[in-house]
């Protein structure tokens, strides 16, 4: 029996959007969004010993959940939209908006709020 490390998926939705800019007439153009759909394999972890961690600058930053994924997952912006999954059942495990970012050498790391 093997124990599955990364039991929950997790769901985003990443806007990217461009500032509006004038052309060489000097007309306003305003770029489409383009939406990026993300999708990863993790391990997420509900309210944690007190809810908060220390970040660089000293304060302390309160989150839900804390979500572990594989390193080559693309940057999750500040304040985007994520829904964690359970592989077996798909049933909503947690759901939030990222608080911070972080990549280490083997794991990714993402704090909801």
């Amino acid at each position: 029996m093997s124990i599955k490390r990364r039991i929950h998926t997790l769901k985003a939705t990443i806007v990217k959007s461009e500032d509006p800019y004038q052309d060489a007439d000097g007309n306003w153009v305003f770029p489409e969004n383009e939406t990026v759909e993300v999708t990863s394999h993790c391990r997420a972890e509900s309210n944690t010993t007190d809810g908060l961690t220390p970040v660089k600058d000293g304060f302390r930053l309160e989150y839900n959940y804390l979500i572990f994924t594989n390193t080559k997952l693309e940057e999750l912006p500040i304040n985007t939209k994520v829904v964690v999954t359970v592989v077996k059942t798909g049933k909503v495990f947690g759901e939030g908006e990222v608080v911070k970012f972080e990549t280490g050498q083997l794991v990714t790391r993402i704090w909801l709020k």
